[in-house]
């Protein structure tokens, strides 16, 4: 498929940009000592180059003073050289690089500076350490001298222009925002003294780097506050950025974060339980009031044809592309050439990793981020069979065989993917089956030889005698101690989940309340069900790390129907009746007419060691060895495959 609009050239201030696409801006949670670039962040750029239209940088502070959280930063001339690297990896790709400047501002948990101590969002409304402090006006005549200077090193170190990043709630932000500045000086008050922050920064780098040196700007065209920044004063904004000399306009969502962005009215990183490229509305909105300069449009964009419709309706003028990239680095290679692209799930692993637990990058489906370490292809082939054929499996068989080693694949269903199968009925999980028809695709045009419908007995692996056996049988369903469960019409959650077509009309009880068991309601609810979940747990999903997710689903729930009872036990089951005990004494009986069970799975030790001891050379991997996420899975596979 070819996608012409896509990959058309385009022009940002003199630049010419080879086509629409852009590398978003994104932090990878590496730093080197003294907040220059990381060799880490060097490998991510320069995996992700080839074909890439504008790379932008992840956000570098611009100077040492306004801010006490660690952070990438180009406020001394030592950072050049780091920078030169960068710059020498995108331009050799033939791709143009921004720099992302900007100040932290209210957003830096350890010393945050910002316009206005007595805005609400940090007065009555801040919950940090330590309380915000507010510039004075020579602060921020400083702050704005530090900003050219910063873009003049980036100037230095090759960069082909910066951006000023005004989003979220960084400094610039807070300064552009009714909102969160209330000074009463040439900085606060009307629409033209609140520009007049990053108005002057914009002068200033222009003024030091010279006219033709472009700048482009990212801000929030939507902030959902009180007296936020509505779709109309986004254009007004926009509009003042580009008179003043801005190159282009990067669009973003924000509200306060007192809730997961993906509560937002539109939220800029959508998860994998809502629809993509929810921020392309702003950006339509933009472009149809804006035509100076070229507009960028983000908010989960994962599929070129989706791309490359957005930029034929004009809607917008470039595209920028985040998590997808991370799943696959060569995204915009692939595209290009029309060959098929790891699909991201938007599980926000990545994010939760950097953001939430400080953490260097990761992703469920791509266990190489950085691309450091690539499978070598070996000298000695060996005879590999592996033992399952779900996500695990299939990532240590590929990446075997990618080495160059004979390897059999065996699956005891009739299809490939494991978990996966279920995991990918819900409709609302919307990537989930472009996942699994991937990796079915990808066994399907590599070497490995796949065989199913067949289990692995101890007899056939000392009929074919392997070099290395890998096992990746799964997990198994958690016995669940309830008198009276053993004779009750139930399903476990994988057999609702695959044949929820046919449950229709029932009365039905979800006993477990984690985030199968969630999806699994509201799948059934969905097919014509009234659902009630019952949970052991104070709340549902209690477990689960990624509150980015969990908040859309438990939404989902309550909108749609589904009952809940939370801090409820399961004392019996009886022919179409449920007896719960809830956590204060009180007794509720529910009328059932199916149980689902979804609490949870267990590994098979015995079962894996057994078969281990079949084969010198064994590996386990995956829910046979411990129950975890698609991410372990996948990493593990991928860690055993590069071994063999």
């Amino acid at each position: 498929m070819e996608f012409r609009n896509l990959f058309e050239k385009i022009t940002i201030g003199n630049i010419e940009i080879k086509n629409r696409i852009v590398l978003s801006p994104m932090g990878i949670g590496a730093y080197s000592e003294d907040e220059g670039v990381a060799d880490e962040y060097v490998s991510f750029i320069e995996a992700r180059s080839r074909d890439m239209g504008l790379i932008i940088t992840t956000g570098v502070r611009v100077s040492s003073q306004y801010g006490g959280f660690k952070f990438m930063g180009c406020y001394e001339d030592s950072h050049i050289p780091g920078f030169l690297r960068l710059t020498d990896t995108a331009h050799r790709a033939g791709s143009k690089i921004f720099l992302q400047i900007l100040e932290l501002g209210g957003a830096d948990p350890v010393t945050p500076w910002v316009p206005s101590v007595d805005a609400p969002l940090y007065s009555e409304e801040w919950q940090g350490d330590e309380p915000p402090r507010e510039l004075s006006t020579a602060q921020i005549r400083d702050i704005i001298e530090a900003f050219a200077r910063a873009a003049h090193r980036a100037q230095e170190a090759g960069f082909d222009g910066v951006e000023l990043g005004g989003a979220e709630n960084f400094l610039v932000s807070d300064f552009i925002c009714p909102y969160t500045n209330r000074r009463g000086d040439e900085f606060g008050g009307n629409f033209e003294n609140r520009m007049r922050f990053p108005v002057e920064i914009v002068r200033a780098i222009k003024s030091l780097c010279g006219k033709d040196f472009p700048v482009g700007f990212k801000f929030n065209a939507f902030y959902h506050l009180p007296e936020g920044i509505d779709l109309d004063l986004g254009v007004r904004i926009a509009a003042r950025m580009a008179e003043a000399g801005a190159s282009y306009i990067h669009e973003w969502s924000f509200a306060k974060l007192d809730r997961p962005m993906s509560l937002f009215e539109y939220p800029p990183m959508p998860n994998l339980y809502q629809p993509r490229n929810t921020t392309v509305p702003i950006a339509h909105y933009l472009k149809s009031r804006i035509s100076q300069v070229p507009i960028i449009a983000v908010g989960g964009i994962l599929k070129p044809e989706e791309a490359d419709r957005i930029i034929e309706e004009g809607q917008a003028d470039m595209i920028a592309i985040g998590r997808a990239c991370i799943a696959d680095h060569e995204w915009a290679y692939k595209a290009k050439r029309g060959l098929r692209i790891r699909p991201c799930i938007r599980c926000h692993v990545c994010h939760h990793e950097v953001a939430m637990l400080g953490n260097l990058i990761a992703c469920s489906i791509n266990p190489d981020v950085l691309v450091q370490k690539p499978p070598l292809r070996t000298d000695h082939a060996k005879a590999v069979i592996v033992i399952g054929a779900g996500p695990g499996g299939i990532t240590a068989a590929l990446t075997a065989a990618q080495r160059g080693h004979h390897v059999n694949l065996y699956e005891k269903e009739g299809e490939i993917g494991g978990k996966l199968i279920p995991g990918s009925a819900p409709d609302f999980k919307h990537e989930f089956h472009d996942l699994l028809t991937y990796m079915q695709k990808a066994v399907e045009e590599s070497s490995v030889d796949l065989v199913t419908n067949c289990e692995v007995t101890h007899q056939l692996i000392d009929q074919r005698k392997p070099d290395v056996l890998v096992i990746a049988t799964g997990a198994v369903q958690d016995e669940v101690d309830i008198p009276g469960i053993m004779d009750a019409r139930k399903y476990a959650a994988t057999e609702a989940l695959t044949h929820a077509d046919r449950i229709r009309d029932k009365r039905i009880a979800v006993i477990g309340g984690g985030d199968v068991g969630c999806e699994t309601a509201l799948l059934l609810l969905r097919k014509g069900n009234e659902v009630t979940i019952i949970e052991m747990l104070s709340s549902l999903m209690e477990t689960e790390e990624i509150e980015y997710n969990t908040a859309v689903l438990e939404r989902m729930l309550r909108e749609e129907g589904v009952h809940v009872m939370t801090d409820a036990k399961v004392e019996e089951v009886a022919r179409d009746r449920v007896f719960v005990r809830k956590g204060d004494g009180n007794k509720h009986t529910l009328q059932a007419d199916l149980i689902v069970l979804c609490t949870g799975y267990r590994a098979t030790p015995k079962e894996v060691q057994g078969l281990k001891d079949r084969c010198r050379d064994a590996h386990a991997l995956g829910d046979c060895v411990a129950p975890g996420r698609l991410k372990e899975a996948i990493s593990e596979g991928y860690r055993i495959g590069c071994l063999i």
